[in-house]
C-alpha cells in the first residue's frame, strides 16, 4: 500500500483565536511509495473536484482560503471535512465530540478559557447543512473511496488555544518555532505509524525558510536525513532509520497540488471557525450590539476596544485573550 499525507495550517496570523496545524493521511491500495503521480483528484474524482460550486455536487477539496469567506459561510468547508471524517470512521454530532475525535492530544481537546466553553458542546454539526445533505456526500464518497481502493487512515488536528500560543512564543521568541513544535508532532505521529511504507508526506510552506535539515535531524535523531532538493518553491528530504523511511517535501502553495494537504487545509480552518463561533457568542452575549470579528489584526483592534469595558468588568487576565506574535 501507499501512503500520501499532508499538512497544513490556520490562523498562524490573527490576533484572537487559536492556530490550527492538521494533517491528513491517505492509504492507497498498489505497489511502490506514494509520489507525486499519485493524484487523489483523479483517483475520487467520481465524488470529488477543485472548486465549491461543481454542476455534479461533487465535493469540494481545495485550499480553505478558496472555499471560504465570512460572505460564503461554512457550507463548502463543512461539507469537504465532515464528508471525510466519515471517512475516517468519525461521526460527530457537535464541536466537542469533534474535538474529541481529531484533536491531537487532551489540551487541544478540552480547552480551558472562559470564551470557549459551551455546556452543550455545540455549535451541533453539521451546522451550516442539513443532516439529509451530509449524510448523500458521505455516501458518495465512501462509494467512490472503496471503489477506488483510497482510504482515510487519518485526520488529526493540533489546536493551540491562545494561552498555550503564548506560553510557547514567549519561551522560543517565535511563532514560527511554535507552529513547527505541532507540525514536527505531525511529522512524528506519520513516521511511527507508517514509517515502515514509506510515506510521501507534504507539509506547506509558510514564510521564508527554505532549509530544514537541520530541523528534521532534531526530530529524527539518529536517522539518516538526505537532501533531495532546496529551491525557491520546494524543500524534500528522505529520512532513513533502518526498514523506515519517509519522504518529506515542503512546498510553496502545496494545497494546490496535494489533496491531503488541502484536506488539512480545509479540517485546520473549519475547526477554528467553529472556535470562533464560540469565541464571539461569548462576547456578543456580554456587549450589545457587538460586531463578531475574525481575529485577524485589521478587524481584531477594533473588536478589543469594544470589549474593553468586558475585559474590565470581568478582570480577565489580556495575556490569556491577546496572542502575542
Amino acid at each position: 500500500m501507499r501512503i500520501y499525507a499532508g499538512i497544513d495550517e490556520a490562523g498562524y496570523g490573527p490576533m484572537f483565536g487559536p492556530l490550527v496545524i492538521a494533517r491528513s493521511v491517505f492509504v492507497v491500495e498498489g505497489e511502490g511509495e506514494a509520489g507525486e503521480d499519485l493524484c487523489l483528484w483523479r483517483a475520487l474524482a467520481r465524488a470529488v473536484c477543485r472548486k465549491g460550486g461543481d454542476r455534479r455536487r461533487r465535493i469540494a477539496v481545495a485550499d480553505s482560503k478558496q472555499l471560504y469567506s465570512t460572505a460564503k459561510g461554512l457550507s463548502v468547508l463543512e461539507r469537504g471535512v465532515l464528508s471525510f471524517a466519515g471517512l475516517a470512521g468519525c461521526g460527530t454530532r457537535t464541536l466537542d465530540e469533534l474535538l474529541a475525535e481529531v484533536a491531537h492530544d487532551e489540551e487541544g481537546r478540552t480547552p480551558s478559557l472562559l470564551w470557549y466553553a459551551d455546556e452543550s458542546g455545540g455549535p451541533i454539526l453539521p451546522d451550516a447543512l442539513t443532516e439529509g445533505e451530509l449524510a448523500i456526500s458521505r455516501s458518495q464518497l465512501r462509494r467512490v473511496a472503496e471503489n477506488a481502493g483510497v482510504q482515510l487512515g487519518d485526520m488529526s488536528a493540533a489546536v493551540v488555544y491562545e494561552d498555550r500560543y503564548n506560553r510557547i512564543c514567549s519561551a522560543t521568541r517565535s511563532k514560527a518555532r511554535c507552529a513547527w513544535q505541532f507540525v514536527s508532532q505531525h511529522i512524528l505521529a506519520i513516521w511511527e505509524a507508517y514509517g515502515e511504507h514509506h510515506p510521501f508526506l507534504v507539509v506547506d510552506r509558510q514564510g521564508g525558510r527554505k532549509v530544514y535539515h537541520e530541523l528534521l535531524q532534531l526530530v529524527f535523531e539518529g536517522a539518516e536525513v538526505q537532501l533531495i532538493d532546496e529551491s525557491d518553491d520546494i524543500s524534500r528530504y528522505t529520512i532513513r532509520r533502518g526498514e523506515r523511511a519517509m519522504t518529506i517535501s515542503f512546498e510553496v502553495g502545496a494545497e494546490t497540488r496535494h489533496l491531503p494537504v488541502a484536506l488539512a487545509s480545509m479540517t485546520a480552518k473549519y475547526m477554528r471557525e467553529l472556535l470562533m463561533i464560540r469565541f464571539n457568542r461569548f462576547w456578543s452575549q456580554r456587549r450589545d450590539d457587538l460586531k463578531p470579528t475574525a481575529g485577524y489584526r485589521n478587524d481584531a483592534h477594533r473588536f478589543l476596544a469594544d470589549i474593553e469595558p468586558v475585559i474590565a468588568q470581568m478582570e480577565l487576565d489580556r495575556g490569556l485573550l491577546i496572542r502575542r506574535l
